[in-house]
């Protein structure tokens, strides 16, 4: 059968790394600007959009779309001008595991995919459950995971479901929200991973700075990791390397294992 959208725009790298896993690649007449920051050059021949939050009508006319694939994180603007300029969207809004394996099924079955679909799903479970055994057997390290600075936000439900399977305690609770100073410092993070959206190379010497947080267990053992934060905030098949990542951040004497896994 042929896929129903023969021409497909995505507008974020999460969209793309899963049309890449399903073998739908083909599909793609665009991707999102930020795609080659998770996917490097299996996308350099792929014309680029801006991403959901910043997307214009005029950016993805000339591409002729059969449908235009949007997802987390939403700018209700753009997305209303899509729609007004008569483009047919997709709106994606994965909050946890459970549901980027509904969108990854979803993409599937749009793709005429379904099989390869349920094979990335049945993947993710697997190395996800053989990550919980590897890391079972010792206590809970806590974990704060910073997705921006000012104001201080944690990082989305599937990051701390991340964390807790790699054998960490996400702190503070409730994850994907602005917090305070002051509960941060209340929690006591043993790690502070920094993730912040579209920076690199973030300045940790200004974490380690903040006032109040020298008595922080991560600010005094020094223990605030930066990792490629867009492999932890695209919500795609790329979590498998999100979890391996922390992993590595938590529990840095266990590499070697971790390492077996990730190339098994």
């Amino acid at each position: 059968m042929n896929p129903s959208f023969p021409r497909l725009v995505s507008l974020e790298p999460s969209i793309t790394a899963t049309l890449l896993a399903l073998n739908r690649h083909h599909l793609l007449v665009a991707g999102s600007e930020h795609d080659r920051r998770l996917l490097g050059d299996q996308v350099a021949h792929l014309p680029v959009v801006p991403s959901t939050w910043a997307v214009r009508a005029a950016d993805v006319l000339q591409f002729h779309p059969d449908l235009v694939i949007a997802s987390v994180p939403f700018r209700e603007q753009s997305l209303a001008e899509l729609l007004k300029a008569g483009l047919h969207v997709l709106s994606l809004y994965p909050r946890d595991l459970a549901s980027v394996y509904q969108t990854i099924r979803l993409l599937a079955a749009l793709t005429d995919a379904r099989k390869a679909g349920e094979q990335i799903v049945a993947d993710m479970q697997a190395t996800f459950e053989h990550l919980r055994t590897l890391t079972a057997h010792r206590p809970p390290t806590r974990v704060y995971v910073e997705t921006w600075p000012r104001p201080l936000i944690s990082a989305p439900l599937w990051v701390a479901e991340l964390v807790e399977i790699v054998g960490g305690r996400f702190v503070p609770p409730g994850p994907g929200r602005q917090v305070t100073e002051d509960e941060v410092i209340t929690a006591d993070p043993e790690v502070i991973v920094v993730a912040w959206p579209g920076v690199d190379n973030p300045p940790l010497e200004r974490v380690y700075a903040r006032p109040g947080w020298e008595d922080v267990a991560a600010i005094r053992n020094r223990r605030v990791v930066a990792v490629n934060e867009i492999v932890l905030n695209a919500p795609g098949p790329n979590l498998v390397h999100a979890a391996h990542l922390l992993a590595d951040v938590i529990a840095p004497e266990e590499g070697s294992d971790i390492e077996k896994i990730h190339h098994t």
